[in-house]
């Protein structure tokens, strides 16, 4: 799957906390990216439609996130279409206009922080229970 965007969160600050967890230290970090990445992925996909970038449907119903990489020290989560084409509209290319979908997606920081920190919490949460 091609992507276009990805989202890193700096979790250093919570990795002492996290240590907590033991052996789930690499999932609780997994979740949380996957749950920052699921929220660039809706605004990606409200975008689209707001951009009307849709003929067959192919790139809004391709527009996912997923964890491709979910350690002790840190996730990832990867997130865009899997057309090929996407980026003609992202970027305006091929005598296309603009349609930046995914930066705009990505643009919305400090909720997607929020988010990952609130699943972090929950984590720590459950652990220490």
């Amino acid at each position: 799957m091609k992507k276009v965007g990805s989202v890193s969160v700096n979790v250093k600050p919570l990795h002492a906390a996290l240590e907590r967890l033991g052996d789930g230290v690499a999932g609780a970090l997994g979740e949380a990216a996957l749950v920052g990445g699921l929220m660039v992925e809706g605004e990606a996909k409200q975008n689209i439609i707001r951009f009307d970038f849709i003929d067959t449907g192919a790139t809004l119903h391709s527009t996912a996130a997923e964890v491709v990489e979910a350690t002790d020290d840190g996730a990832e989560s990867q997130i865009g279409p899997a057309t090929e084409y996407a980026i003609f509209g992202e970027l305006g290319l091929g005598g296309q206009s603009e349609k930046p979908f995914m930066r705009e997606a990505i643009g919305n920081t400090r909720a997607i922080e929020q988010a990952v920190a609130d699943t972090l919490r929950a984590a720590i949460k459950r652990a220490v229970r």
